[in-house]
């Protein structure tokens, strides 16, 4: 029977880094990744569908600065801004972040990078280490836990033990069938359209969101300066039709609910709609088993910091681990992992709220919310020390594992 120092579930961003940050270690592991319809050319992954774009605050740059590896992210069409703007349409209120917001003007407010490229990149660096090996999940039966080990069987009928299971990215998904993950879960009254437009005007590296009733888009400036990623998040009768009507008909929503800002909008490429679902486990760790990225929180995406939450995740798991290799004690028992929960639970726990707040707060018609979400809006734009309180904490660097500073 093969024996693996660690197995990761579902290796995405988030479990990419966790295996490329674990290198060197002397630890033997094993990705299981998910069989999906995606062809290779080369070691480029392709996926049909429309292009997904995340937002890398601080913190999440310092990660992959640590792994020597940003300069090449910054190549993959990954995107700088500086300034954001938000408002409420056919309303008073209105905030700017900008230069004049940040604690140190030198920072951008934060990094696009496509999340297929991104994931691209740091799949052919971990494909090429020695000691990873590589394996899609179709064939796993089984998996239990033993006391010093956990097993998992396969349809060959052959079995490997591991000291740790690392459940990545959206891991749960694969694995509830076999190990029983307490998860709350709830799902949104919104679906959320995602798409590439062209401005008429340059965006100048500024982000805007705008909310009105029962939406909230966002506007993500990509490298070419009239190009940009919408996330619009509506209801969901609404995000289909707007992802099947014609393109005439769309770019005129889409100009009307972006003020004209930009001038005149146009989509390019594929309009996709997915549904919207929170989930956070109370638990992120067991006897042999931890959870980071997508597999112990989603939230909505109005804030942007799923993926910098995960990918705090896989930095403070990194550091664990690295102690517990040096200290020479078992990686996988629980109690040595406690730490890593207890940092992480409070951090995710603080933006989990703070996401459902302003979410409850900016979405809907009623007379009284839209007075309270505008007044907090122009009560907080003409407070620069609350401005710079809320970009110091969306930047990540507050709760950044120690070994990373």
């Amino acid at each position: 029977m093969d024996h693996y120092d660690i197995v990761i579930f579902e290796a995405e961003i988030v479990g990419l880094s966790v295996a490329y940050g674990l290198q060197n270690l002397g630890l033997r592991m094993l990705i299981i990744e998910p069989a999906l319809p995606k062809t290779c050319v080369d070691t480029e992954i392709i996926s049909p569908n429309a292009k997904r774009f995340s937002v890398l605050n601080q913190a999440s740059k310092l990660l992959f600065q640590h792994f020597g590896i940003w300069s090449n992210i910054l190549n993959t069409n990954t995107s700088t801004f500086y300034r954001m703007e938000m408002w409420e349409r056919d309303s008073f209120g209105r905030i700017t972040f900008d230069e004049a917001s940040r604690k140190n003007p030198a920072h951008s407010l934060g990094y696009i990078i496509e999340n297929q490229k991104v994931h691209n990149l740091l799949w052919k660096h971990v494909r090429n280490l020695h000691d990873i090996t590589i394996i899609t999940s179709e064939n796993v039966t089984e998996v239990s836990f033993k006391n010093e080990k956990a097993l998992i069987s396969f349809k060959n009928n052959t079995m490997i033990s591991t000291n740790l299971i690392i459940a990545a990215d959206r891991a749960h998904l694969s694995l509830c069938q076999h190990v029983k993950i307490p998860l709350l879960s709830w799902h949104y009254k919104h679906h959320v359209l995602i798409s590439n437009i062209r401005t008429e005007m340059p965006h100048k590296k500024t982000a805007y969101q705008i909310f009105h009733d029962n939406s909230i888009l966002v506007f993500l400036p990509l490298r070419n300066p009239h190009l940009g990623a919408i996330i619009w998040s509506l209801l969901p009768k609404k995000a289909k039709y707007l992802a099947d009507t014609s393109e005439i008909l769309f770019n005129q929503h889409l100009s009307v609910n972006f003020d004209v800002k930009l001038g005149l909008c146009n989509a390019e490429g594929i309009r996709q709609v997915l549904p919207l679902q929170g989930c956070y486990t109370h638990k992120f760790i067991f006897d042999r088993l931890v959870l980071v990225g997508n597999s112990t929180h989603t939230i909505h995406p109005l804030s942007d910091q799923g993926l910098n939450l995960g990918l705090m995740d896989a930095a403070e798991l990194i550091g664990e681990i690295r102690c517990l290799c040096h200290q020479g004690k078992d990686i996988g028992q629980y109690q040595h992992l406690r730490r890593y929960e207890r940092r992480r639970k409070h951090s995710t726990f603080q933006t989990l709220l703070s996401t459902e707040g302003c979410y409850r707060i900016f979405i809907g018609e009623h007379l009284g919310k839209k007075f309270l979400r505008d007044s907090l809006l122009t009560v907080i734009n003409k407070l620069p020390g609350m401005k710079a309180h809320l970009l110091e904490n969306a930047q990540g660097m507050k709760n950044i594992p120690n070994w990373l500073r």
